[in-house]
């Protein structure tokens, strides 16, 4: 059978399969609303005499009726009935233990099912229509039959007339011709002029070929002269060639229409892309699939089209669909016969260049937040302070009056936020290291769930499966909040069309043996906290530059490249280690390594269930602030202490002076003329035993001083209390300093 009478066979096949598809499923329309309140009567007899009919009617290879009605009864799942025809055609009971039955429905042409609903909506059944191949096969051989026999005279016709004029109008015009082009000379070209009579095509091609012969006779004189030109150009060519092929940067050549022709094999290294795969595509092809291009290309072929150079820096995708940078120089070629030849484009890598140049920028950037931060930080936590101090005084005075309470309540957990979002800030802008606690990992993870939820599209799900009894972590628990954020943004731009993020904690034991796979790790417990997604996963060659700086998978301006490697940040800094596990097309997992530390106390009892620890020595408060010094004398009143305050240095020592009993120095870092730390080198002089404890609104307020005060200074700096700050954790600051027996501070 030939290409086309398959096709034809194929076309016909699918014809008579489709009318006999709508044929029957009219009939299974049919069929399930006159069946369906017969199944629910169980009525078996009746619905099986409607089946037959339709089966005899349509010749139908066999009606199988599941009626789950009837198998409840029977103990079943389903009560299977039905007709079925046997070898001879003739249709008997369809049995579901009869394997011959069910091997012959399953080589059926065409099966369709519909679910049986009564009036009501109840689903009663499921009706199942076979046709059977022989039926087809019937229909299909008798159109074969006549087709192949009509071909048959039809062909025999027309190889009877090609034959008899392929004799006339060919064989003998050509056999002419043969034998006059039989005879050659020393080039091999014919000594007869050829001539030859026949049809008018005959004729035309004796003279085609005269010309083609006198053409040839002609170029080889010229080919002899052009080769004996490029072979004294020879040299010249080859080295122009090796430093073509040698040069450090990209060349390529497009002709007028800018269709590349040629380039080498710098381009090859530098785009991923080789040669063949670029032949022959505009130069557009190389640019398009990043849209920032496209206003620079159109202004290069304005200036090339105006018989001007073109020099300036695009960003094409390389074939791995990574972003490069290329300073790009393009000119025109001309030639002083033909006029302008060819365009050449000579692109420079710069990538490196410009990633230099970025990460630079992005620390100067980082320099500047850091100093403008730091610079607001302390009168901005000033101000949080007195208005936390406030709030708490009046909240401790209207604890019987509900309503006001709640109100005073709402504002406190307002100046809490705005107090960690200036720590953030200042996390971010900050190089080193950050304050540290006992984390309670799976509590941080669900008050942070809300936000995420609403981070992500409504169609990501985000689901939590926290380890009850989770060993306790020394972390920054703003960083961690920031990692899981980023790790779950990440998850996100993974599943442009939705899915699930799942956030899972649980206690870790990290073994010998798995230390040997994993060479970075310590055998120890651990805190795991994973986060996996059903995105599209990572490649491997993604996964070994995932936390790189400035490296992202995302579409040009869909993302910094910052997110993950703020997250590897954040682990390198809290000793921990971070895995990730991703296939394209399986999605991601990202598993955090956290160190456990071993306690004694109970997490549970938190800062909001703890009583503050009172006491009753006399302590010199020293703020420039005067509304936060009131504030903290405040406090540390109801505390049990009693108090003096001083707006600066030089007024605090002179009371340091006057009074023996006091006990403690509670002072801020930055004020003006004299700082904390010089305030207290002076008053350890003054009065040696001195307890001391500094205030700021930074983390670590480390000040990098080579001297005498070196020691103090580091030590003043590791106990920290941070602004603003409430009266529990002013209260524990306090007691902790008074009662430390290690001599922590000498002048």
């Amino acid at each position: 059978m030939s290409v086309n009478s398959a096709y034809r066979y194929v076309d016909t096949r699918e014809k008579i399969v489709s009318e006999m598809q709508a044929s029957s499923l009219n009939a299974l329309d049919s069929l399930k609303n006159n069946i369906a309140g017969l199944i629910a009567a169980y009525a078996v007899n009746e619905y099986d005499n409607i089946i037959s009919n339709a089966a005899s009617q349509n010749n139908y290879y066999a009606i199988v009726v599941e009626d789950f009605n009837m198998g409840k009864i029977l103990g079943q799942e389903v009560f299977s009935n039905g007709k079925i025809r046997d070898e001879n055609g003739a249709l008997i009971e369809y049995e579901v233990e009869n394997e011959r039955h069910v091997l012959d429905l399953q080589t059926c042409c065409y099966a369709s099912s519909a679910d049986v609903v009564t009036l009501n909506g109840k689903l009663v059944g499921k009706i199942t229509l076979y046709l059977s191949n022989d039926n087809l096969n019937k229909e299909l051989n008798a159109i074969i039959i006549g087709t192949v026999f009509d071909a048959l005279i039809i062909s025999v016709l027309l190889i009877v007339s090609l034959l008899f004029s392929i004799r006339l109008f060919i064989l003998k015009p050509v056999s002419r011709i043969a034998k006059l082009i039989s005879e050659v000379d020393e080039d091999g070209l014919p000594v007869n002029r050829i001539e030859a009579s026949g049809s008018t095509e005959i004729s035309a091609l004796s003279a085609t070929m005269n010309k083609l012969i006198h053409s040839i006779r002609k170029s080889r004189v010229i080919l002899k002269q052009q080769h004996e030109e490029i072979v004294s150009r020879g040299d010249e060519l080859r080295k122009l060639s090796m430093a073509t092929e040698q040069s450090p940067v990209s060349i390529i050549l497009c002709d007028p229409e800018y269709i590349i022709e040629y380039a080498n094999s710098q381009f090859e290294r530098t785009s991923g892309y080789e040669i063949s795969e670029i032949t022959g595509h505009a130069i557009d092809y190389l640019f398009d699939n990043n849209p920032v291009n496209k206003a620079p290309l159109k202004e290069l072929k304005q200036k090339l089209e105006a018989g001007k150079s073109w020099i300036g820096e695009l960003t094409p995708l390389n074939k791995n669909n990574q972003i490069y940078c290329i300073r790009l120089s393009a000119s025109a070629i001309h030639s002083d016969e033909s006029g302008m030849l060819n365009y050449v484009f000579v692109a420079e890598d710069i990538t490196t260049h410009k990633r230099n140049e970025e990460m630079l920028r992005n620390s100067q950037k980082m320099e500047a937040v850091g100093q403008l931060t730091g610079g607001v930080a302390h009168d901005f936590n000033n101000l949080l302070g007195i208005i936390m101090g406030n709030l708490e005084l009046l909240e401790m005075t209207l604890q019987d009056q509900p309503k006001q309470l709640e109100r005073i309540r709402q504002a406190l957990a307002s100046t809490q936020r705005g107090a960690q979002l200036t720590r953030k800030l200042l996390n971010f802008s900050r190089k080193e290291g950050v304050q540290k606690n006992l984390t309670q990992v799976n509590t941080v993870i669900e008050n942070l769930v809300d936000l995420i939820s609403k981070s992500v599209t409504a169609s990501i799900n985000v689901e939590t499966r926290l380890e009850d009894g989770l060993w306790l972590a020394n972390i920054d628990t703003g960083d961690f909040e920031d990692a899981i954020l980023n790790l779950c943004l990440n998850a996100r731009d993974a599943m442009p069309d939705g899915g699930t993020v799942l956030i899972e904690t649980q206690n870790r034991h990290l073994d010998a043996d798995y230390v040997k796979q994993h060479p970075d790790s310590v055998v120890g417990d651990y805190v795991a906290i994973t986060v996996s997604d059903t995105g599209v996963g990572i490649s491997a060659e993604a996964i070994k530059r995932v936390f790189d700086p400035f490296y992202s998978t995302k579409p040009f301006g869909k993302g910094t490249g910052l997110g993950l490697s703020m997250v590897y940040g954040f682990v390198q800094r809290s000793g921990g280690y971070i895995q990730i596990e991703s296939e394209p097309g399986k999605g991601s997992k990202f598993q955090i390594l956290l160190s456990r530390v071993e306690t004694d106390e109970n997490l549970q009892a938190s800062e909001d269930m703890v009583t503050p620890p009172v006491g009753n020595e006399k302590i010199l408060i020293v703020d420039d602030e005067e509304a936060l010094s009131e504030s903290a004398q405040a406090f540390l009143q109801q505390l049990g202490y009693s108090t003096l305050t001083a707006t600066n240095a030089r007024q605090a020592l002179e009371i340091l002076s006057e009074n023996d009993d006091i006990e403690l120095l509670f002072s801020d870092v930055v004020m003006p003329e004299i700082n904390g730390f010089e305030l207290s080198a002076k008053a350890l002089k003054m009065k040696p035993g001195l307890k001391i404890l500094l205030a700021s609104g930074f983390s670590s307020e480390q000040i990098h001083h080579q001297g005498e005060h070196e020691k103090l200074y580091h030590n003043l700096s590791s106990h920290l209390l941070i602004k603003p700050y409430n009266i529990k954790e002013l209260a524990v600051a306090v007691r902790q300093c008074l009662d430390r027996d290690d001599e922590l501070l000498s002048a």
